[in-house]
């Protein structure tokens, strides 16, 4: 699976395209993700953000800050106002630079495969690793 790659929230009301390849793929197991996926983890995709366009109606979209990260910094959430579905998160860190992309968004974006594992030490034990990934405790450095 190859660049560019179009997406959009659960109902459709808001789509998107983008036109790179992702800097990375991350298997995420930190609180944020698991309630946010409703499930033990989330995966992501991470674009720069210059090669992210909203195509579909950008009304529809709102935002959510969540102050109680681990890093210490604020990270923003996107979502749709119809369905609620959470289309991408800026973390506060990155600057504006990147979006983490919720890859089951993306059409064909379960074939991307994580590159690491994050916050690990939240992996419930009936989980097995990815078989060849890095794994971070926490964040990777």
């Amino acid at each position: 699976m190859a660049a560019p790659y179009s997406g959009s929230c659960l109902c459709g009301s808001v789509r998107f395209t983008i036109v790179s390849d992702p800097v990375t793929v991350l298997s995420c197991f930190c609180n944020h993700c698991s309630k946010g996926a409703g499930g033990a983890n989330q995966i992501l995709a991470k674009f720069a953000t210059k090669d992210i366009e909203v195509v579909g109606n950008e009304d529809d979209m709102a935002k959510y800050e969540l102050k109680d990260t681990s890093s210490g910094q604020v990270k923003e959430k996107s979502f749709c106002r119809r369905c609620g579905c959470t289309l991408w998160t800026i973390p506060a860190s990155a600057k504006g630079k990147f979006h983490l992309v919720r890859t089951a968004l993306l059409n064909g974006g379960l074939q991307l495969q994580p590159a690491n594992e994050i916050f690990v030490k939240n992996r419930p034990s009936w989980m097995s690793a990815i078989e060849g990934v890095p794994q971070w405790e926490e964040m990777r450095k």
